[in-house]
């Protein structure tokens, strides 16, 4: 039996600089090597108020199974820009369409963080915004990468992250297309060292209040 090979990074330097190497997908993670990632959370308003879609990552990961991420979210293959992964991996994980000039940049963020003995995450991602004129429909969820969708109200959501609720209700949303409501823990999402979700909401409650300008991760 062959050996499967592992999908291909680019290998990053500590400033965010391609090297010309390329290293396994895997390999990446044991050994901690900079690489880049593509980052999106779709918002739109809803009865009023603002929304967010939160991606709840496969049972099958192998970091942060079963954990709510951001709507899309994927590492850039070997030879790939933003402008192609973006589109690629916003169709692979939701169905939807979209051209990269719908996209709105806030900038890149540098994440580390050692989820377990033998996986550390260090990635340089290219983090933006997708408004939208209301919620998505005919989504079809990428099997091996999305286990549902969940609907957060913004502000609730900046409760939950700034730590002022415990918990916070959003609409849940499975494969299938059934929803249901779903009660959920700031513990429920992919941790960070940065409050990351936290400052994304932010940033997603400015842009609907008309901001362009200073909006930076």
């Amino acid at each position: 039996m062959g050996l499967i090979r592992q999908e291909q990074f680019e290998v990053l330097d500590c400033t965010g600089r391609r090297t010309g190497e390329r290293i396994g997908r895997d390999d990446a993670h044991r050994t901690g090597i900079w690489h880049g990632a593509f980052h999106c959370l779709i918002t739109y308003p809803r009865v009023g108020k603002q929304h967010a879609l939160f991606q709840l990552r496969s049972s099958a990961k192998k970091i942060a199974a079963s954990r709510f991420d951001v709507s899309v979210g994927g590492h850039y293959a070997g030879g790939e820009t933003v402008r192609d992964a973006a589109p690629r991996e916003i169709s692979e994980e939701l169905g939807i369409e979209i051209a990269f000039t719908h996209l709105v940049s806030l900038g890149k963020r540098v994440s580390v963080y050692c989820f377990e003995p033998g996986i550390r995450e260090l990635e340089f991602q290219d983090v933006f915004l997708l408004p939208m004129e209301g919620r998505p429909t005919g989504l079809s969820l990428q099997e091996s990468e999305v286990d549902g969708l969940l609907e957060v109200d913004v502000e609730k959501g900046l409760s939950l992250f700034s730590g002022i609720l415990p918990e916070i209700t959003g609409n849940f949303t499975a494969p299938d297309g059934s929803s249901a409501p779903k009660t959920v823990r700031a513990s429920d999402f992919v941790p960070s060292l940065d409050n990351y979700y936290c400052k994304l909401l932010i940033l997603a409650r400015r842009y609907a209040a008309g901001e362009r300008n200073g909006l930076a991760i």
